[in-house]
């Protein structure tokens, strides 16, 4: 969840936390107010159990259980680690702009076709 390396110290996941807050923090993401707020309150949750030796150890645990290392090459290890963003809807501008962008095609390709008669 905080995008760290397995075996990160304290200072590193100190800065990640910090990066991830500030970018999904309800009031300075563009992302919906409900999928914001969940994502910062699992950073939140994510960050705690890694900062408790006891329940970093409980997770380190789980996790080798669910995910052991093999004898991969070193890039795939890393890229086995790190987690997978989930998907988000598309927001209003995005939509806004894939729809002129299509409105811009087919007005081109319309031109196109107006030129093509003309010169026939």
């Amino acid at each position: 969840m905080l995008q760290a390396p397995r075996h990160a110290d304290r200072a590193t996941l100190r800065r990640a936390f910090l990066r991830l807050c500030k970018q999904h923090h309800p009031d300075t993401t563009t992302l919906p107010a409900a999928v914001a707020s969940e994502r910062f309150r699992m950073i939140k949750a994510a960050y705690a159990t890694l900062q408790d030796p006891a329940a970093r150890r409980r997770h380190d645990d789980r996790l080798r259980r669910h995910f052991p290392v093999t004898a991969a090459p070193a890039a795939i290890q890393t890229l086995q680690e790190r987690p997978v963003s989930p998907e988000r809807p598309l927001s209003g501008g995005e939509w806004l702009a894939l729809m002129l962008l299509a409105c811009t095609l087919l007005f081109c390709a319309g031109l196109a076709g107006i030129l093509v008669l003309q010169q026939s």
